[in-house]
């Protein structure tokens, strides 16, 4: 029995979407429920920048640039900057961000409401 445990685990891992594992693992602690008081939900943060790059390419491009280095001067909530301060730096490389904002691009599964 164990070791069929351990195979479904397995080939489920192997199956799952890496995108969707690595967005889960590295953001929805901070960004998945409406009302926390530690960052914007995802949903907000993928509206701004829907809005302003609605090409894949761009989207995945500026938002994966700006996790990788968040600053004040390219950001696009200002008003979540003032009212949860900056990102903080998360160490985590601009290849890895790149599946995490394809992922968000694709996807509207963040937690909380849809």
């Amino acid at each position: 029995m164990k070791k069929i445990l351990i195979l479904i685990v397995t080939l489920v891992t192997i199956n799952a979407d890496e995108n969707k594992l690595l967005f889960f693992g590295n953001c929805i602690a901070c960004h998945g429920e409406f009302g926390k008081k530690v960052a914007p939900h995802l949903l907000e943060v993928k509206g701004y920048y829907m809005l302003k790059y609605p090409k894949k390419e761009e989207f995945i491009e500026n938002l994966s640039t700006w996790v990788y280095r968040p600053n004040k001067d390219n950001a696009l909530l200002h008003s979540a900057i003032d009212r949860y301060k900056l990102m903080p730096y998360l160490a985590i490389d601009l290849e890895t961000l790149k599946k995490i904002a394809s992922y968000i691009y694709e996807n509207d599964d963040f937690g909380g409401l849809k």
